[in-house]
């Protein structure tokens, strides 16, 4: 955090004089009023809980976004309390700020929206600082990085030291045209190694325009990448944000305390920001208001399923599908052809995914066992189940519990073929 101790201290009355003399480019706030001064830097004496945006923030589609950027607050399993942590939140392009503020601030939602977006499409995303309710005290700036994303110019690239790092209170428009497809991860890149652990995180994607025409015997559908070949194809995907937490600096930053970050020793670990049991829980499950997205995949048997998968923790992970081989057809947004254009794919239960780094795995539905039958969901039948781990044994806890938890989630594939077509990634039917 920016240090505090060595700040001249101003009155919300002097920082509207500032603004005012420092000319017109100096503007705060949207509609530059005390009101809605006090709504950015106003304290919040309620006592904290899991408290979320509201419902169907699960993925971003369109190429016009908004993200607001604060704080609020998670659950974990075996934890007591709710943790602090800040995060962007989707928004309507179009509401005004008055209604932005009152509706989203202290809002979180982790992890962060999964945005997604076409090949060659130009992208328009605003990033709105809202500040945070919990520590008014602090006016951290914040920034969106897409991280490994071919940028032409600094100037949108989310690098405040090369860039623009939103203060509280602005907007700032950034401008993208993506022509690779494949999996991303996005992130603050203000005090980034804070700002991340903190939960200002999520994947995005780009779709290949192969999907629009279709390939050789295959026709318009969806694939991962434009591979010519159609061996991309899948019939449903599911996003899996990967990241450990060390609740300590959460903690400390909501008690005023400093922490000394090369002390940091996660004691939980999480799939788009849950740990089991909770990543089996439905998206939008009304239990975990701040955590929306499910990392539970669902599917029919024989069906082909893209594992979008990207790791923003400071670990690296052994993410294993035991009984299930998948097919790593995709590093780092590229597809794995060689010069020559042979595929160099491969067939694994295990991937390593280390930080900063992405992976697209496809898998095959294997035929339901009727004499394995793990357990049944309403409306739906009987289900095979299939554990996607970490084979680190101690990222399969939460915070040194006993039972089964962390990293881990399930892979459902069900007698017949009950559910319908996917329409959005990470769609569950619980």
């Amino acid at each position: 955090m920016t240090n505090q101790n060595k700040r001249q201290k101003y009155s919300r009355r002097d920082f509207l004089r500032l603004a005012t003399f420092a000319g017109g480019g100096a503007v705060v706030l949207a509609a530059g009023t005390l009101a809605n001064l006090d709504r950015l830097l106003g304290t919040d004496n309620t006592e904290p809980t899991a408290s979320g945006a509201p419902a169907g923030s699960v993925v971003t589609q369109g190429n016009v976004i908004r993200l607001a950027a604060t704080d609020g607050f998670i659950s974990l399993p075996g934890r007591v309390d709710p943790l602090l942590v800040f995060g962007f939140i989707d928004v309507d392009p179009n509401m005004p700020i008055n209604d932005i503020i009152s509706t989203y601030k202290g809002k979180v939602q982790v992890s962060s929206p999964v945005i997604g977006v076409d090949e060659g499409d130009e992208v328009y995303l605003t990033l709105t600082n809202l500040g945070l309710v919990t520590r008014p005290d602090l006016d951290d700036s914040h920034t969106v990085h897409w991280h490994g994303f071919r940028n032409p110019i600094a100037y949108f690239d989310g690098v405040p030291e090369a860039s623009i790092a939103v203060p509280l209170g602005r907007d700032f428009p950034y401008y993208y045209r993506p022509e690779h497809p494949g999996t991303y991860m996005y992130h603050c890149h203000f005090e980034d190694v804070e700002h991340v652990q903190m939960g200002m995180n999520g994947i995005v994607y780009v779709r290949p325009s192969q999907n629009l025409t279709g390939t050789g015997s295959y026709g318009p559908g969806k694939f991962a990448y434009n591979d010519g070949d159609g061996s991309t194809r899948y019939d449903r995907e599911v996003t899996m944000m990967l990241n450990e937490i060390d609740t300590r600096p959460h903690d400390n930053l909501l008690n005023v305390q400093e922490f000394v970050w090369s002390d940091y020793k996660p004691n939980y670990w999480t799939i788009n920001g849950r740990s089991y049991p909770d990543t089996i829980k439905g998206s939008n499950d009304p239990s975990l208001p701040s955590q929306p997205i499910s990392s539970l995949v669902q599917c029919n048997p024989g069906e082909r399923v893209l594992l979008r998968l990207a790791n923003l923790g400071y670990e690296q992970h052994a993410m294993q599908l035991t009984g299930i081989p998948m097919k790593v057809v995709g590093h780092d947004a590229t597809l794995l052809r060689s010069t020559s254009g042979a595929d160099i794919s491969y067939t694994t239960n295990s991937l390593l995914i280390g930080p900063g780094e992405a992976r697209d795995a496809i898998f095959v539905a294997p035929a339901y066992d009727s004499s394995a039958v793990a357990g049944n969901d309403a409306g739906l039948g009987n289900y095979n189940r299939y554990y996607f781990k970490n084979r680190n044994y101690f990222s399969q806890t939460n915070d040194g519990l006993p039972g089964l938890g962390g990293m881990v989630t399930e892979v459902r594939v069900y007698e017949g073929s009950p559910l319908p077509p996917q329409s959005i990634p990470n769609e569950t039917y619980l």
